[in-house]
């Protein structure tokens, strides 16, 4: 670390426009759940302090994945800090930001057409499912990630694909929409109610969590499996923490497996235990 302190500004290291965005996210997130939240109709209760501290938490994870020196690490010098990286955008951080979104708020996206048009497609979980995945594998694949690597726009790009698309694999697992029980895929639309995706039951759920962390196993296995490290980019990179190329490359597999296994399982346990309406298989 005290390489990078001695080598980079202020800006390089801490990305003050980071900051400021997530200054704003949060001015806003609170100006909607509090002066603003009467907009939104008289069916809006009051945003619990769970909800804000998980909200606000997932803005510090936020800002640790892309305004910190992790960044820095991930952009320049180690695969390790990559995985990381992805870890918080795709682990961590939608799980945190979709408890932090009161119910009602998200209804209300489904008033106007276009975010109706948005989440009828991506939050279906096929889609979710599917699209994450593919992501995934397209951008760790050594040539795809070497060229984002040598353009700082492109890496910071597919970062936030990789953030929206891991924020629609959440969502059939966290339902921040109050849903309607039903069939699992389809939408409805009820005469003067708004149109709703219909909540898959916990037994789809689960199958849904086992089969996502399946589709992530082909391209951990692929990276860690080798005898020697193949992202080009970070073969070339300056070595800091005394982190050979291989072990950098094995590390950052090992660290971005095992945040998807802690979370898969916590998801896993949550949705089992979790004691509702629902029925398993309807």
């Amino acid at each position: 670390m005290t390489f990078l302190f001695k080598h980079y500004s202020f800006f390089v290291l801490w990305h003050p426009e980071v900051i400021l965005l997530v200054i704003i996210l949060a001015v806003v997130y609170f100006q909607l759940v509090g002066p603003m939240r009467a907009r939104f109709g008289q069916d809006t209760s009051s945003v619990s302090l769970a909800q804000k501290i998980y909200f606000i938490s997932a803005l510090i994870v936020f800002y640790v994945a892309m305004g910190t020196p992790v960044k820095l690490i991930a952009d320049r010098y180690l695969f390790a800090g990559h995985m990381v990286q992805y870890a918080l955008l795709s682990m961590v951080l939608p799980p945190l930001l979709l408890s932090g979104i009161p119910q009602w708020m998200v209804q209300s996206l489904w008033k106007t057409r276009f975010w109706y048009k948005v989440l009828r497609i991506t939050t279906n979980p096929p889609f979710a499912i599917i699209t994450f995945n593919v992501l995934f594998s397209i951008i760790e694949w050594p040539p795809i990630l070497d060229a984002s690597l040598r353009y700082d726009w492109l890496y910071v790009l597919e970062s936030y694909a990789m953030l929206f698309a891991a924020i629609f694999l959440w969502w059939p697992v966290m339902n921040p929409v109050l849903q309607n029980r039903g069939r699992k895929f389809n939408l409805v639309r009820k005469p003067r109610t708004l149109p709703e995706l219909r909540m898959m039951s916990r037994g789809y759920q689960l199958l849904y969590i086992f089969f996502n962390f399946d589709l992530m196993m082909p391209a951990l296995v692929y990276i860690i499996d080798t005898a020697r490290p193949f992202y080009v980019f970070y073969v070339h990179a300056p070595r800091i923490f005394g982190l050979s190329a291989l072990a950098d490359q094995q590390l950052g597999d090992l660290l971005m497996g095992a945040s998807m296994t802690i979370a898969y399982i916590l998801a896993f346990l949550a949705t089992y235990t979790k004691y509702d309406e629902t029925h398993w298989y309807d």
